[in-house]
């Protein structure tokens, strides 16, 4: 018997598993593919819950909670695994084409100035002056200084050392089918291959967490499929993250440049579309002229676990089982937080923050 059995072997479960290990408890990884099949794989890693929230809310909260604690959480991983996760702060640059779209930008700068987030209006000069590669007709923008990034790939290679380092046992190909219950509490689970037991058992498999059966309350989650690319550019482009309306581009080291991302509801298929990238070719094309003729580097997709309402799922269902998962478009920020909200509720302690909002309840009503 493992003290803790993690389903789930994206960012988000081996986060907890490496945070739960710290606990002085054993634990067990299940994931039912590899590496490239989680949804962390397929993210682009922006860490920004200004330029993403429209509104003071649990989400938003949830996520400056993560942000602050993102920069030790990084380097703690590197200095355990020997790889660079790669975080870094360049801060953003949101534009806007329009005057309707500049007021909403302003809106959203009024009640986050309040909240203690830095923000600076921008007029067309100043952007062009910041990122003189942008060639996008724009009204204004504004530069959210704290908005940070991380590349998730070697996120999750930095997770998989570090948790080795702390004696986390992962099994790839180890599908979970179902909650083993003895009354009203959970002792285990099912896989393909027999049963596992374990005084506690988390729920942190993103779209297929709906998919166990056996667990109440009911998860309601649905993926939602993102198509993403990357091209090669000769040198590096921009020296911010840059965001128009729905689309992002992320420079990373070494010139790549990220270009994302659809939002789509078409089940687990991951397929590429003409629709799909051919938008995004033509967003980062409208924002910069001159990538037009930059290479191809890869195009992937993500399927992203979402919510009815877009809030993630966490905390205790029950005795022996603790739900984290729903993450939906900000999985790779929240990772530390979740982490330890977990680790708390593993050691009886009090959660770093209040989960109403984020219990599983709340789709019962």
């Amino acid at each position: 018997m493992r003290d803790v059995i993690v389903v789930g072997g994206g960012v988000i479960g081996l986060s907890i598993a490496h945070a739960v290990a710290a606990e002085g408890k054993s634990v067990l990884v299940l994931d039912p593919g590899d590496a490239t099949e989680a949804s962390s794989w397929a993210a682009a890693g922006m860490l920004a819950p200004q330029s993403e929230a429209d509104r003071m809310d649990p989400l938003f909260e949830l996520c400056a909670a993560s942000l602050h604690i993102y920069r030790d959480w990084a380097s703690q991983l590197e200095e355990q695994s020997g790889v660079d996760p790669e975080y870094e702060e360049p801060g953003l640059v949101y534009v806007a084409a329009s005057e309707d779209s500049l007021e909403v930008l302003k809106r959203r700068m009024v009640w986050q100035r309040i909240a203690g987030f830095d923000s600076e209006l921008l007029t067309p000069e100043a952007i062009r002056k910041m990122e003189p590669h942008l060639t996008l007709t724009v009204v204004g923008g504004v530069h959210m200084p704290g908005e940070h990034q991380v590349t998730p790939r070697r996120l999750m290679e930095a997770l998989r050392g570090a948790c080795r380092a702390r004696q986390v046992e992962i099994r790839n190909g180890s599908r979970v089918r179902e909650i083993i219950r003895s009354g009203d509490r959970i002792e285990g689970v099912q896989t393909d291959t027999g049963s596992l037991t374990a005084e506690t058992v988390v729920i942190a498999s993103g779209a297929r967490s709906s998919e166990i059966a056996g667990l109440c309350p009911r998860l309601r989650i649905v993926p939602r499929k993102g198509q993403i690319l990357s091209l090669i550019a000769p040198a590096p482009m921009f020296q911010r993250l840059i965001r128009w309306e729905h689309a992002y581009l992320m420079q990373r080291r070494g010139g790549e440049l990220v270009v994302g991302a659809t939002n789509e509801d078409a089940g687990f298929d991951r397929s590429l579309t003409p629709s799909g990238i051919g938008g995004l070719l033509a967003q980062v094309q409208q924002l910069s002229s001159c990538t037009a003729k930059f290479a191809i580097k890869e195009m992937w997709t993500g399927l992203r676990p979402a919510t009815p309402d877009g809030l993630p799922v966490l905390g205790h269902a029950g005795k022996g089982l603790i739900y984290a998962t729903g993450h939906y478009r900000n999985g790779i920020l929240l990772a530390p937080i979740t982490a330890a909200i977990v680790a708390a509720l593993v050691a009886k302690r009090p959660a770093p923050l209040p989960l109403e909002p984020y219990s599983a309840a709340r789709f019962e009503v």
